[in-house]
């Protein structure tokens, strides 16, 4: 399998980078951002791309893969919904519809959050994302629904709310983890889910914090 992947300088893209790398099913990986992750493996290419909304050059570089990893976020803190929708709806609709165009046979999963389609304006963007990528002719795709992200080694949160939440809860979070399934994952368990999402291994579209523990593990 050759997938594409986005947001793989972040903390849920790193975490699903390093899965996909250990993943005898993967083959290869094509890591798509404004700015490199860091990561050098055989199995790893990156196309930098400094306007992720001007790709048309670029094409050609995207054809011929299995799969979308959409791990790309932005906190919706101190924006509006316009500005907020730009990066999580405008953006993400673009890629997945010219994905789906340039790879006939093409599976996606996308990364929502926890609480979308509530009554809150990020939710309510979240979930139009959501329901325009199940409406597009996908093989397979998803959306999962972390909650509390429990990082990997090394692997640091750009947010700066979420990394001092990270960084003062530590010493709990394994059991976090272990007692509050339903609100709490790790990255290793949330990138496996995404990649058996587009494996064609999910069971439902929409997969809660629940649903990640279990179909990752």
């Amino acid at each position: 399998m050759k997938i594409i992947l986005f947001g793989a300088s972040g903390m849920v893209g790193l975490g699903t980078l390093r899965e996909a790398l250990a993943d005898a099913d993967v083959t290869e990986i094509l890591s798509v951002g404004r700015r490199a992750c860091g990561v050098t493996h055989p199995k790893l290419r990156e196309l930098l791309i400094p306007n992720l909304y001007d790709f048309a050059a670029h094409e050609a570089k995207l054809t011929g893969y299995d799969a979308c990893i959409w791990a790309v976020g932005i906190s919706s803190i101190g924006k509006n919904e316009a500005d907020y929708a730009k990066v999580t709806d405008e953006l993400t609709m673009l890629w997945a519809l010219a994905l789906s165009r340039l790879n006939p046979v093409f599976s996606f999963c996308y990364c929502s959050a926890m609480g979308a389609g509530g009554p809150g304006m990020w939710a309510r963007v979240r979930q139009r994302v959501e329901n325009g990528i199940k409406a597009l002719p996908f093989k397979h795709s998803g959306c999962v629904r972390p909650g509390f992200i429990r990082p990997g080694p090394g692997i640091r949160s750009g947010t700066r709310v979420s990394q001092a939440a990270i960084t003062v809860l530590s010493p709990v979070l394994p059991l976090l983890v272990k007692v509050f399934p339903k609100y709490a994952t790790t990255s290793e368990r949330l990138g496996r889910a995404m990649l058996r999402v587009v494996k064609g291994r999910a069971d439902k579209y929409i997969l809660e914090c629940t649903d990640i523990n279990k179909l990752g593990a």
